[in-house]
């Protein structure tokens, strides 16, 4: 990766650490629109996250296993320039009403999970943690080794257990195309993004990649 990394800080759920974010250089800014889970807002909380997202930068809603319609409400909503889709099986159903780029995420289980990013019909694939009965935002890490075994044979996002501490070896064994963090830029309460973390990570990713360019 010769380009400087892009970044999606996800699971966003106050308007005041959008600010944060964007100093930092975010590419997205991502909120979960599920019904469970910690990070998970309804429609008014997400469309309040989303009005402080500047033109130019993304503004991508979260769903495991929508109906079309929830998603085609929520893009409309809260001004969505993307989506991301969790445990979807017709992703065509969706990207068809949507109308805006659609990300796909894939749990890393084992070489088939990158054979099946690479044929899908997406904008973007994300690799995230194989966690059992989540749909991200564990903390748990990634198995790299995968990816460094077999790179995608397209662009494609890495989640799971990113952190300041490891964002720098992501970027120089794995090289993804854009870094997808939630958890590891918190601080002491589940959703709220700790500014210095959100600082520390976008700096490392960068370096790592300055390193990886030379």
């Amino acid at each position: 990766m010769s380009h400087e990394p892009r970044i999606k800080f996800c699971g966003v759920t106050h308007p005041a650490d959008v600010e944060t974010c964007i100093r930092a250089g975010a590419w997205a800014v991502g909120a979960v629109m599920t019904p469970n889970g910690p990070r998970a807002l309804g429609m008014d909380d997400a469309r309040a996250v989303m009005a402080e997202v500047p033109d130019g930068v993304e503004r991508v809603g979260v769903f495991v296993q929508p109906a079309p319609e929830q998603v085609e409400q929520a893009v409309g909503e809260c001004r969505l320039t993307r989506v991301q889709l969790h445990g979807v099986d017709d992703i065509d159903a969706i990207a068809r009403t949507c109308g805006v780029p659609v990300t796909v995420a894939i749990p890393l289980e084992g070489p088939e999970s990158i054979a099946r990013g690479d044929a899908l019909h997406c904008d973007l694939v994300l690799f995230d943690a194989a966690v059992p009965g989540a749909h991200g935002g564990t903390g748990v890490r990634a198995d790299w080794g995968l990816l460094e075994a077999r790179r995608p044979s397209r662009a494609f996002a890495l989640a799971g257990g990113l952190t300041p501490e490891v964002v720098g070896d992501a970027v120089r064994r794995v090289r993804p195309d854009v870094l997808d963090v939630s958890s590891g830029v918190e601080g002491g309460v589940v959703g709220r993004k700790d500014a210095a973390r959100v600082m520390a990570f976008a700096a490392e990713a960068r370096r790592a990649a300055m390193e990886v360019a030379a």
